[in-house]
């Protein structure tokens, strides 16, 4: 018994050490000044706090979501924060053959990339009723538009051992009721990255890939989904903050981290959960977690 226990607090020296090491902070704020940066879904959300304090940072950006007018503002909020340019293009991340514009004009106007910021998505809340179609729409923006945007940047991102930042979610480590179309993206997008960085250091490729894995952030549009529910105070508690969320991605990418947690403890003990007893974690979700968050205008057709 005694062996057992020696064991068992060796095991957790050991993972305090290992959590310690990886949670260091090594990030350079001076390092990010002078940089070309694209950043994805940057015209609400996430996106648009990236967009801010890489301005701050003095970048230069480059931004896209579809809503032309919005990205003008966070343009110009860009040029008042300090970034050395700012600019913009529209697009809709659902039509493949058009991503690629992204590329092309970071290449016109930054004359290069060293940090690519895919952040864009699309999710909501309702279960499923087998409309493929839509489903191909989800898995176009969340996935393959992500897919596509990397292999068409790595040229350049080869050229300046540069980053891509993959802004993904811990519903690509597990799943949740009324979520699945979201989580088959996330899965997906985790799956492809993970190999595809696996793949660049086969090829003695320099480009950093940086795997995000973000629980609940409380952006507008969350907030919308959950607002008027009974539970929705409960929920807010859990979620992270957008501002929060943003200086995380960029000091995950700037200190070329491959996976990052955020928020550390929602994220990482469910993943933990789900390692130990899948079982336990399905119980814990379907009986527990997911009744209590039931939206009152969650779509059941």
């Amino acid at each position: 018994m005694a062996k057992f226990w020696k064991i068992v607090g060796l095991l957790i020296v050991f993972i305090a050490m290992y959590i310690a090491y990886t949670s260091r902070d090594t990030f350079d704020p001076e390092s990010i000044r002078g940089k070309r940066v694209v950043v994805t879904g940057a015209s609400t959300g996430i996106g648009e706090q990236v967009a801010y304090q890489y301005a701050k940072l003095g970048a230069n950006i480059l931004i896209t979501a579809r809503r032309e007018n919005l990205l003008k503002q966070v343009v110009k909020k860009c040029l008042d924060l300090g970034a050395q340019s700012a600019h913009y293009i529209s697009l809709d991340m659902q039509v493949i053959n058009e991503t690629g514009k992204l590329i092309t004009e970071a290449e016109k106007t930054l004359g290069g990339l060293d940090y690519l910021v895919l952040n864009h998505a699309l999710y909501y809340w309702e279960l499923w009723d087998g409309d493929i179609e839509r489903l191909q729409a989800l898995m176009n923006i969340n996935f393959v538009s992500y897919v596509n945007l990397a292999t068409k940047a790595l040229p350049m991102l080869s050229k300046s051992n540069g980053s891509i930042a993959v802004v993904s979610s811990g519903s690509g480590l597990f799943c949740m009721p009324a979520a699945i179309s979201y989580c088959t993206s996330k899965h997906a997008l985790n799956g492809f990255f993970e190999g595809f960085r696996l793949e660049l250091n086969y090829m003695e490729i320099n480009v950093t890939v940086t795997l995000l894995l973000l629980g609940g952030i409380a952006t507008d549009h969350l907030i919308d989904i959950i607002k008027g529910d009974s539970t929705a105070s409960n929920v807010m508690a859990i979620l992270g903050d957008p501002t929060e969320a943003a200086s995380f991605v960029i000091r995950a990418a700037g200190s070329k981290k491959t996976f990052a947690y955020y928020p550390w403890t929602v994220v990482r003990i469910r993943e933990v959960l789900h390692t130990v007893s899948r079982d336990l974690f399905d119980y814990a979700t379907s009986k527990l977690i997911f009744p209590s968050m039931r939206m009152q205008n969650m779509k059941i057709k």
